[in-house]
């Protein structure tokens, strides 16, 4: 509102009390805003245009960084407004606030962020109409969720130095001790814990030289004796060398930087093979369920909709206005799709934000989304509801012919005389090759690429070897039982069941299924993927628009510029994995000691994570003893089944002899610890994080620092880097990158990644010498003495530094 126009100011209620809650807070908020005297005489006192104003805005892209949200796995790209810290605080500065990135069409949806090329003093002034949209003036949509990161990273509980364990794990007593303490003690043990030092666990010898050697003793062309004495120190047990060496015994469970921590430090760097990640307590199970539904170059690992076309969608088993990926993206994509008339279904548990929102609400019994989705199988086969066309495609060439995007093995022909029911190959049959599947095409057999249509019904009989069609075997499944006792098992009505199937087949290819971990959380987690996995086939609608979605895409960032994804002289790691995932029993060494079935533990060999098996194997010794686990982001304790059983197993330091966390806090695991180790918090470090899978945008987006508040604290990748220049390990330090350049602090990895996205394809512009002065002093302002410009630039090549800029300056390449 403009005063010099003579226009009557009219003072509000509202704003009354809040020009009396600036001169209240002005006694502690004065580092966070304005001077209190100038927001009186500003207009602190009206009712601005909705939008407008500058009660909290008196900022520039000096005080702004752009950064990666981790307060939960939407991962959504944020605005970080900083302003520098009072002398004599521990904290370089204080977030002042936390908003959208305004480049990002994830935080901006429906509208749209600003242009790529805006430069950032314009973007930090914010997109104008974005307060006539609905949208704060001067940044994206954020959650409260997102919001709470200040908390987070300000927490006054921190572990702020390194903590070492006074008295029995569990104790609750702790010293403060200095870095150099606590990486030697790792590396070379602790006496008065008796804990032992990584250096003396570890051994390594690469998988081609051990197994060609072993072979040689099985074929009795070497006496296991000499076997055994050439290999006694470096595997885990010489009777069994498909354990893999002694490196396996040192183990991880990490939260999330698994492309540095996973790939690099343990496969590459230690040698160990066991590393495994929270995706075993997070829904594996329904992810492989996805991932084996398709053949893809890109495994579909979720299943999402096209909220923009869709005409009718199931939410299943998920939450998305107020989780999963929600708050920013998924809740307005479908309360927008609602308003404009999309039929919604959601099939959970209990009523949930998103199941009030919904057209039709089937709460199913936990663990029973399986009766139900076969019971909408069979109403849609019995009634033919499917897209017959669509799953007689056998290839490409039939697929295009009919303008479709996909095509489906429904025609191929498995031979059932097989226990294993393997698909049909041509070569079998004399009519092409191993590569080639079989279709009958009008009762003769086609190699599958050679077809133009398939039959999709077929029980027949070629050669004495029995066939049928994957159709028929899907349709036998379905009709096992009636709708009724689909029903009566999911706890819900046949009504219910036809209901579902029927509006699910009435929008051709418009109607798609959301599913997520509440189908995946159970013992049969994968075959209810699966099944659901089914009615989207039965309908043909994959990659057509309003039908079940693609997920996104990112600009490469692992490769390009730079390959950051291979250690020269790496430590191949090998072996027998403890967790036994990817690992099949039958072929161990272990399946002949034990005679055969059953197993101790179960084996996972299509699964590529149990991690819920890794502490309970450790106590078991299964397949063999850990002697070193450490974990960081993830609460063992909290986060897998029987919680109060792998508590006891952290206390026993006879079962796992060394364990080491970092956290931020000391949390209800790091609490059995032998050291915590403190982390950063993600406002304080660098992350590799891409684009949320429900979003069918190319574009990549990391974490970066912006403010640093207890100096003594750690990323533990950087923890990593001196453990292994400690113990003279590849991966790290001198010559640790193909092209030969170091790797001595984390900002080495992180910077060639941004490179290799600001070269990805079309590099982005140059950084111009005013938007250079800019990351300099934003950063100087809201790091301090942990930015080193001379540093970082040496992590890239000098003509690369302006374009590394540019992407930082904007928090990712959209």
């Amino acid at each position: 509102m403009d005063k010099s126009q003579g226009i009557k100011v009219k003072i509000s209620r509202r704003n009354f009390l809040k020009g009396v809650g600036v001169i209240g807070a002005s006694a502690f908020a004065a580092p966070l805003f304005t001077d209190p005297l100038q927001q009186i005489t500003g207009n602190v006192w009206e009712d601005d245009p909705h939008g407008t104003g500058f009660f909290s805005e008196n900022y520039d892209a000096s005080n702004v960084i752009y950064s990666t949200c981790e307060q939960c796995n939407t991962h959504c790209t944020i605005k970080t407004v900083l302003t520098p810290a009072e002398k004599g605080k521990s904290y370089t500065s204080l977030v002042r606030k936390i908003a959208g990135n305004p480049y990002s069409p994830l935080t901006t949806q429906p509208f749209g962020g600003l242009d790529y090329t805006t430069p950032i003093t314009k973007a930090a002034q914010g997109k104008d109409t974005l307060a006539l949209e609905g949208r704060g003036y001067r940044g994206g949509r954020t959650c409260l969720k997102g919001q709470a990161g200040i908390q987070t990273v300000y927490d006054a509980l921190r572990v702020r130095t390194p903590l070492k364990r006074v008295g029995p794990r569990g104790s609750e007593k702790w010293q403060s001790i200095s870095w150099e303490q606590a990486i030697n003690e790792i590396v070379n043990g602790s006496p008065d814990l008796g804990t032992p030092g990584l250096q003396s666990t570890w051994a390594f010898a690469p998988k081609e030289k051990v197994m060609a050697d072993w072979e040689r003793v099985k074929k009795g062309e070497t006496p296991f004796e000499e076997f055994d004495k050439k290999y006694k120190d470096v595997l885990i047990d010489t009777e069994h060398p498909d354990f893999g060496p002694k490196a396996n015994q040192i183990a991880c469970l990490g939260g999330n930087r698994r492309d540095f921590m996973r790939d690099r430090i343990w496969f590459q760097g230690l040698g160990s093979i066991n590393f495994d990640d929270h995706g075993g307590a997070c829904g594996a199970s329904g992810v492989i369920g996805n991932v084996r539904s398709f053949q893809a170059k890109k495994p579909k690992k979720r299943l999402y909709a096209d909220l923009t076309y869709a005409e009718f969608v199931i939410v299943w088993g998920t939450n998305p206005l107020v989780a999963n990926r929600g708050p920013t993206w998924l809740a307005p994509m479908l309360s927008n799709a609602l308003a404009r008339g999309m039929k919604m279904a959601v099939i959970d548990t209990r009523m949930s934000k998103t199941a009030e929102k919904a057209a039709l609400w089937v709460s199913v019994k936990p663990g029973t989304d399986a009766a139900l989705a076969l019971g909408m199988g069979r109403w849609i086969v019995e009634n033919k509801r499917y897209d017959e066309r669509y799953l007689k495609n056998p290839n490409k060439k039939a697929a295009e012919a009919d303008g479709e995007p996909t095509w489906s093995d429904a025609s191929y022909l498995v031979v059932v005389s097989d226990p294993k029911l393997p698909k049909l190959r041509a070569e079998q049959l004399g009519i092409g090759s191993k590569e080639q599947f079989v279709v009958m095409e009008n009762g003769k057999p086609v190699a599958h690429d050679q077809a133009v249509e398939g039959d999709l019904e077929v029980d027949t009989e070629i050669n004495g070897v029995r066939l049928k069609s994957v159709f028929t075997l899907y349709k036998e499944r379905v009709m096992e039982h009636t709708l009724k006792e689909y029903a009566e098992t999911a706890g819900i009505t046949e009504q219910q069941i036809v209901e579902l199937a029927r509006e699910f087949t009435s929008h051709g290819k418009r109607s798609a299924i959301m599913a997520y971990r509440g189908v995946g959380m159970h013992a049969n987690g994968y075959y209810t993927a699966r099944a659901i996995n089914m009615l989207n086939h039965l309908i043909g609608n994959h990659d057509w628009k309003g039908g079940s979605m693609t997920t996104g895409a990112i600009y490469s960032d692992l490769k390009g510029r730079y390959d950051l994804t291979v250690v020269p002289g790496a430590n191949k790691a090998w072996g027998i994995p403890i967790s036994r995932r990817q690992s099949e029993y039958e072929k161990s060494s272990l399946f002949q000691r034990d005679n055969g079935y059953p197993a101790q533990r179960p084996w996972f060999p299509v699964g590529g994570n149990a991690s819920s098996e890794v502490i309970p194997s450790a106590a078991d010794g299964y397949p063999y003893p850990l002697k070193a686990l450490f974990f960081y982001r993830i609460s063992p304790v909290l986060t897998f089944p029987a919680g109060d059983k792998i508590r006891e197993i952290l206390k026993d330091q006879k079962k796992i002899p060394l364990v080491v966390a970092s956290d931020i806090v000391i949390g209800e695991s790091s609490m059995y610890a032998d050291y915590i180790l403190p982390d950063l918090a993600y406002l304080e470090r660098w992350g590799r994080k891409s684009i949320t899978p429900s979003f069918p945008l190319k574009v990549s987006n990391f974490i970066q620092p912006v403010t640093r508040v207890y100096p003594e604290a750690r990323d533990i990748q950087d923890v990593f880097i001196e453990i292994l220049k400690k113990m003279n390990l590849p991966g790290v330090g001198e010559k640790a990158f193909v092209d030969g350049s170091p790797l001595h602090r984390v900002e080495d990895f992180y910077l060639k990644m941004v490179a290799n996205i600001a070269f990805a394809e079309k590099p982005v512009p140059d950084a111009g010498n005013e938007e250079l002065q800019l990351f300099a002093q934003a950063r100087r302002q809201a790091l301090g003495s942990f930015f080193n410009e001379e540093q970082w630039k040496k992590a890239v090549k000098t003509e690369e530094w302006p374009k590394v800029v540019y992407v930082l300056n904007r928090g990712g390449e959209i």
